[in-house]
């Protein structure tokens, strides 16, 4: 039997004894005969000797500079300047992790804390990765912070398929961003740790002692260190207890030892203390820890290790991750946590009292809580692949390839499945568990997971326009989709077209060419077609003739719902970009609303008030109109750089010969350099016959209302090379879409375009030159903010803009 490929990623050192103990206690719980485990860690050359006989294979985390090969350095150089692009930049340091991910099933993001300290992009970009790949995604055992505002960090947890919490105060917060049926909430997984009995000083003999761990994050100034100094002074006079000094952390930027050896020089010759400096493993430490009366710690897994060998506690916190673990077994952190802000006039010593004088009382508690702790810890693995099945029954393709066509909806038997818009307005199936009798149609339906037949059909290519001039200018292109259409409908064929109306967009069905203005003229936003599937085929039953027109995922959606060819089905193609969502479409409308201080009536995404060459997207108001040329408009130029896209856009399945239309339509680009005389301000068509079915449309009733000449592959493949591939995904994107509710549309677009032109001077003149002449004055003061760092430069950027756009216009 082959078994499933497990990575565990986000190791640190085992120095931290935090970090191995949650190791251990994790590949402790993990069916061997089942799963292949791999580790990726930071301290790759000492942690490859531990854990031999459970790791299958430990991954080097981390390369340093000098470790780069020369094509990499070359590469640091490129993109260290990228304030967005933390992704190329942060995977150029973890690429054998990268290499490694492909062959993974399971992929546990697990650090415990990693996200509790600043510097996070080289998890995010982890994290993408992993699920931008496909891979089942776990966040394992984590704590955050008891509020979350940081977009970025949002946006990251939305990756994963399942996430661990082992605090309630953490848990409270992310289930505002993230449906709880993929949380758990468990105890972390070190509190099944096993103890491991182990010779130990004499010292150790026969005292009553409490164990005292003090970090470098806990004991930042001399304040707070003459707070420990008097708590141990008061230990010594004012009690019998002896005092152990232990590290649990012996890394080289943040070493227990450091700050514990100066506290024990401070009592050098005071036999009741001591300092613990072997180097004893996590099970020898909570060995030694679990025969001490109380302990006093900084460290989380030092509590962890003390909480579960029944030891009360008091911990010195620095993050949110002790007072959640202790108000979930106690009630409250207050008595129980010490802020380090707090470590002063004698808090220290006053907690320690409260623990002391109720030590019996929190030790029945412990009694109470911890032997379900441990259960838990040691079946969490479990839970959560039981979690990931569950999540399995959930997905109907692989999300990031949804393309929103509603046909599993529409195919459930028992009204299962509802189509929602996800954060941005992408709609997205969501199945409810309680209707669904697993049938699995809905996945045999999914035209993502279909396998569809190739197509041997080669492509025919030809620039063609109407000869109809008030048509054409009514178009997009050169009005050959209102040819087509109007044929059918004379024939009294139905056609289907994306109409907008009141900016909502769906597919509809006409039989008028009075209707025709209806679903003329290209939209950008996605529209819905759920609601037609019956239709067309109830025409194509009744022998009618149909134009389908759309998308092509739409056209695949279409054809996986009927599941056979119909002669009297047309279907056609736009060259597509791909899809922005209502959502985003709707807030720049209400954007422009604002800023006019007028209602928009209509827009037209593909005006040609400047020419066709010269694409704009115009706003129409009662009394006058506005048009932007696309690179003007802060809504087309995010979507003409692919920042604003469905994700499945970047991922297409209907590219080149995938494509499955009889005809695809698009704009001829480039006809002025490949035949000039053929050229047309009103707009060309690239026409591409597709099937024989379409070459056997394109007749003589067809041809004699256009003209048309030859065209190429290698045109289309330079001008508009959106036919044979997807768009590429912006680093941005991320960063932009997170921020989409904050932020206006026209910030983000100067957001954006500021980066990229910090990114390469070379890069992206056109924009370069447009700034430069509609506003000669902005880049001084943008060159005067260029030293914010990454995103703090939104506003600023914005509202420098925005100055110099309200100048020009008075």
């Amino acid at each position: 039997m082959k078994k499933t490929k497990i990575l565990l990623y986000g190791i640190g050192t085992f120095k931290n004894r935090g970090i191995e103990a949650i190791l251990q206690s994790t590949i402790n719980q993990i069916d061997k005969k089942k799963y292949e485990i791999d580790v990726a860690t930071f301290d790759y050359n000492e942690n490859k000797k531990k854990y031999t006989d459970d790791v299958t294979k430990y991954i080097n985390h981390y390369k340093k500079h000098d470790e780069l090969t020369e094509e990499e350095k070359e590469l640091e150089e490129k993109y260290k300047n990228m304030p967005f692009d933390y992704n190329n930049f942060e995977l150029l340091y973890q690429n054998e992790v990268v290499k490694e991910l492909d062959d993974m099933e399971i992929c546990f993001s697990t650090g415990g804390d990693n996200y509790c300290y600043a510097g996070c992009n080289w998890l995010y970009a982890l994290d993408n990765l992993s699920n931008k790949l496909g891979k089942k995604t776990v966040l394992w055992g984590a704590s955050l912070f008891d509020k979350i505002e940081d977009k970025l960090l949002i946006n990251d947890l939305q990756n994963f398929d399942v996430l661990v919490i082992r605090e309630s105060l953490t848990y409270n917060e992310v289930k505002k961003y993230i449906p709880e049926e993929r949380l758990i909430l468990s105890s972390d997984p070190a509190f099944s740790l096993e103890v491991k009995e182990t010779n130990i000083s004499d010292w150790y003999k026969n005292r009553n002692y409490i164990v005292l761990n003090v970090s470098p994050l806990t004991i930042l100034n001399d304040n707070q260190y003459k707070e420990v100094i008097d708590f141990i002074n008061y230990i010594l006079k004012e009690t019998k207890y002896s005092i152990c000094l232990l590290p649990h952390v012996q890394t080289e930027d943040c070493n227990d030892l450091d700050i514990l050896e100066k506290l024990k020089n401070e009592f050098e010759d005071e036999d009741r203390i001591y300092l613990e400096a072997e180097d004893y493993n996590c099970n020898e430490l909570k060995y030694i820890i679990s025969k001490s009366k109380i302990a006093v710690v900084a460290r989380t897994h030092a509590s962890i290790a003390a909480y579960s060998t029944l030891v009360p506690t008091l911990v010195i916190g620095y993050s949110v991750k002790s007072k959640g673990i202790a108000k979930d077994i106690f009630g409250t952190f207050n008595n129980y946590v010490i802020s380090k802000d707090d470590l002063k006039d004698g808090e220290l010593i006053k907690h320690f009292k409260y623990i002391d004088d109720n030590k019996n009382n929190i030790k029945k508690v412990l009694e109470e809580k911890m032997p379900d702790y441990k259960k838990q810890a040691k079946n969490l693995f479990n839970a959560v692949i039981e979690k990931l099945e569950e999540q399995e029954k959930l997905k109907i393709c692989n999300r990031r390839k949804c393309i929103g066509c509603g046909l599993c909806s529409k195919e459930c038997p028992k009204n299962a499945i509802e189509m929602v818009p996800d954060k941005y307005g992408f709609v997205r199936p969501k199945i409810d568990l309680k209707k669904c009798i697993h049938c699995d149609i809905c996945r045999k339906k999914c035209p993502i997971n279909r396998e569809d037949k190739s197509k041997k059909y080669e492509m025919k290519y030809y620039a063609a326009k109407s000869k109809d001039k008030e048509s054409k200018k009514k178009s997009s292109s050169g009005g050959i989709f209102s040819v087509l259409a109007e044929k059918v409908l004379k024939d009294h064929g139905i056609v289907y077209g994306c109409q907008m109306k009141d900016f909502k967009l769906n597919h509809v069905r006409i039989d008028n060419i009075k209707d025709l203005d209806k679903i003329r003229g290209s939209k950008y936003a996605q529209s819905r077609i759920d609601g037609i599937y019956d239709l067309v085929k109830k025409d194509l039953d009744s022998n009618k003739k149909v134009l389908f027109s759309g998308t092509p995922c739409q056209i695949g959606a279409l054809k996986a719902f009927l599941n056979k060819d119909y002669d009297n089905l047309i279907t056609a193609s736009v060259i597509c970009h791909g899809v922005t969502s209502e959502k985003i479409f709707h807030k720049q409308i209400e954007e422009i609303e604002k800023e006019e201080n007028k209602k928009v009536l209509n827009v037209n995404f593909r005006s040609k008030a400047n020419g066709w060459s010269k694409a704009s997207i115009e706003y129409d108001f009662e009394d006058s109109r506005l048009v932007n040329k696309f690179l003007n408009d802060s809504f087309m130029s995010l979507y003409l750089k692919n920042v604003i896209l469905r994700d499945s856009c970047y991922q297409c399945k209907y590219k080149d010969n995938n494509n499955l239309a009889d005809l695809i339509l698009g704009d001829y680009w480039g006809i002025e350099v490949v035949n000039k005389e053929f050229f047309d301000d009103d707009g060309i068509t690239l026409l591409i016959i597709n099937s024989s079915k379409g070459e056997k449309f394109i007749d003589k009733k067809v041809l004699e209302k256009i003209e048309y000449t030859d065209g190429s592959y290698e045109d289309t493949l330079k001008y508009n090379p959106l036919l044979f591939e997807s768009c590429k995904e912006p680093v941005e994107r991320t960063y932009i879409l997170s921020k989409i509710d904050d932020e206006k549309i026209f910030n983000l677009n100067v957001l954006y375009l500021y980066n990229k032109l910090n990114k390469d001077n070379k890069a992206l003149e056109e924009e370069r030159n447009y700034l430069r002449a509609n506003y000669e004055a902005i880049h001084n003061e943008i060159d005067a903010i260029k030293g914010s760092r990454r995103y703090r430069v939104a506003n600023k950027v914005g509202n420098v803009v925005n100055k110099f756009r309200r100048r020009k216009e008075k």
